[in-house]
This record gives C-alpha cells, structure tokens and sequence, in this order.
C-alpha cells in the first residue's frame, strides 16, 4: 500500500511517496531579520516585505524598490533566484511565493528564503507544496500568536513535507505552473481592463470624450447642478421586517452585513436603520484608504436597511446607472475635502454637515447622452466582471488540485 501518496497521480507513477521535515530535505533557509535596504522611488531593484506575498503571488501594487547599492550591500547574504521561495515570518507567518524569472529582488524584516536542495527537492514544486491547506496547517500549528502570528527559524526547519521523486515532482510543477500562469494571464487582463476604463471615464467626466446621438450629431452642452438640485435626501423606516440589513465597504459598495462582520451588528439601533430601495444611494462618509472622503453608492438588491448616519438619497431626475458610475470615480472629492470641517471624529465619520453635502455640483448631460455614457461603462463592467470571475473559478480549480495532488 502506498501510504503516503495523493488520491491523484499522473499515469506512470507509482513509487512511494516520503515524509519528512523540511530540514530533513537539506532545504537552507537564509534568515533576512536585518535592518531593510533604503527605499527608492523606483528601480529594477524590488523591496519584498511580508505584505507584498500572499496567496502563492507577489502583490506588486505595493511594492517598494532599493537602490543598486542597496541591493548588492543585502545580497552579500543571498540573492533570491528563480527556484528560491520567499517566505513570510511574521503578519502572517507562512505566506509563501516561488522567485519569479528575471526580478532582482531583496527581502524586508521578517522574511526568509528557502533554497532547496535541487537534487532532492524542486523549488518550483515546494512553492506548490506551501500552499496547500495541510502545510498552512502544520505552520499555523508551529506559529505563536493568534492576531499576528509569528513563527521562529527553527520551528519552519520541522515543517513536515510529502514529497515524490523528482521526476514525478516536476510533472506536479509543471502541470500547477500552466495552472498559475493561466490565473496571471486573467489577472493582468482584468488589470489592463480596469487601467483603460478608470483612463476612459476621466476622459468621459472631463468631457475630452463626447457621445453624439443616433443621427450623429453632437448632445448640447452639460450642465451643471447641485445635488439637492436632482436629488431627494431619504429618512424612510422600514414598516415591517427587513432581514437584509447591509453595509457600506469602500472598495466592494453594498455588503450584507453577516458577511461583512460575520454577524449583523447594528443591535438596538436597527430601528433607526433607513430603508434603501433598489436605484437608491448612500453616501458612507467615512475616511478610508481608497476613499479618502467617503463613498457613494446605489444598491442593485430589492431592498436592504442601511446604517442612519449615512446620507441616503435618490434621483428625483437623471439616469442612476449615469450618477452611480460618476460616484465611484470620486467625482466629488475635491468638493468633499472643502467642505468637510476637520479630520473623523471619534466614530470614525467626516465632518460634513447634511446640508453641505447636498450643495455639491454634478455634471448633467442631456437624458440621452447619460444613457449613453451609462450603458457603454456599463458593458465594460460587466467584461471586468467576466474576467474576474474566470479567475475565481480557476483559482477554485487549482484549490481543488491541490487538496489531490498533495498528501
């Protein structure tokens, strides 16, 4: 009986598979707990720290870069090469990711690399191996810490691993690599999708792009008006039993709130909720990183009850998929930072006054034209959506194969 091999091979395979600790593999971990190079603004020299690895990928949209001298002074130490694993001690412990071709890079405090022994282990094959659910279970079980956890040198040296013949272990990579490499062609095409429609609506909302209509001749010239001017501020209390009772994340708009908080935490003040309906808006002003002044967005379910601080409203006139699309773009942000009073209070929320807020200006093309606009961003958010979603699906794909291609 093989005991320790998976539930899924490649055809050909038959050998027992081993059990052993990661020092048993002759794997060498370099120790990177040293004072991190000096940043740069930018250069081909990258800066990985903890919050740059997760899920197997290096996260490049915060990355920060060294100088030349930065980079030979760290990798007097090591140099991370493709094969190599960086890996995280600490915020979490045990995020992992193989060292991409072709980067030149140095680690920040708190991060290790992992140079397998090649004649014993392939490196691109561990990089897989860290990342399925059991081996994130034997490192959470050698972390300390529960909010932030942090795990010692020696303490990954007995991470246990289970592993094949070589030539079977670069079958497993290979085949998990076209895997990845399919999950990063996606991703950097919903990328590049929401680069051009961020540059796009710029364009359109700067009215450097105009819409004509169906006989080709131009719409006249936007107005301008104030909010209050298009718009009905909402107080409505729910006359019965709403069970949908969401909130407002700045990055992902309307979230039922079990899902955000794992529970529904609005407590004794769930009467004072308002009752939002489909089409209708919210402004949640509070400051987040993405929305330095808050964000505003329209709820696309039947129904839900909503925190009372936020400002709700809805359209007395104009096309809500038009204003919905303007909101997200921070249209209002430079209107927002004059008129907000002082820094969050001490609930979190900016000081903007309810009739301040509706006296903003908003661009109002003619009904036609923001139609237009409306069902043309419309089409490349549903593209986005459709790109987005081939990548979950894939990643639930890989999520499978590793549950089966590892013991």
């Amino acid at each position: 009986m093989n005991e320790y091999a998976p539930k899924l091979r490649f055809k050909g395979f038959s050998d027992e598979w081993s059990v052993e600790t990661l020092k048993k593999s002759r794997t060498q971990i370099i120790d990177c707990e040293h004072k991190t190079a000096p940043y740069v603004d930018s250069s081909e020299y990258l800066v990985v720290r903890t919050n740059n690895v997760r899920d197997g990928l290096i996260k490049y949209g915060d990355i920060r870069y060294t100088s030349s001298e930065g980079f030979h002074e760290w990798t007097k130490r090591a140099t991370p090469t493709f094969g190599d694993i960086l890996f995280t001690r600490e915020a979490p412990a045990g995020e992992s990711c193989l060292v991409p071709k072709g980067k030149k890079i140095c680690l920040g405090q708190r991060m290790v690399l992992l140079k397998p022994k090649e004649r014993k282990m392939s490196g691109v094959y561990l990089s897989h191996l860290l990342q399925t659910p059991k081996s994130r279970f034997e490192v959470k079980k050698l972390s300390i810490g529960t909010t932030v956890t942090r795990i010692n040198i020696q303490d990954i040296y007995r991470i246990k691993l289970a592993y094949p013949k070589l030539v079977e272990q670069q079958k497993i990579a290979d085949f998990l690599t076209s895997v990845d490499t399919k999950i990063s062609q996606l991703t950097e095409k919903y990328r590049l999708l929401k680069d051009y429609k961020k540059g796009v609506i710029q364009q359109i909302f700067s009215q450097k792009i105009r819409f004509k209509d169906y006989d080709g001749k131009a719409f006249p010239e936007w107005d301008m008006f104030k909010l209050i001017d298009i718009a009905e501020p909402i107080k409505r209390k729910a006359d019965r039993v709403i069970d949908n009772v969401m909130t407002i994340s700045a990055g992902k708009g309307f979230l039922h709130q079990n899902d955000r908080f794992s529970q529904v935490i609005a407590g004794t003040s769930l009467n004072k909720y308002i009752h939002l309906k489909r089409g209708e808006f919210a402004y949640n002003r509070g400051n987040s990183k993405s929305y330095t002044y808050g964000c505003i967005y329209r709820l696309e379910e039947e129904e839900a009850l909503i925190p009372f601080v936020y400002r709700s409203f809805k359209l007395s006139k104009g096309v809500e998929g038009f204003f919905a699309q303007l909101f997200t773009m921070k249209y209002l942000d430079k209107q927002l930072r004059r008129l907000i009073s002082s820094s969050a209070r001490m609930d979190g929320l900016l000081n903007i006054g309810e009739k301040d807020f509706y006296q903003v200006k908003v661009p109002f093309p003619c009904i036609e034209e923001q139609q237009k606009i409306a069902q043309f961003l419309q089409s490349l958010d549903k593209k986005i959506d459709a790109v987005n979603e081939q990548i979950e699906h894939t990643k639930l794909f890989k999520k499978g194969l590793l549950q089966q291609m590892f013991v």
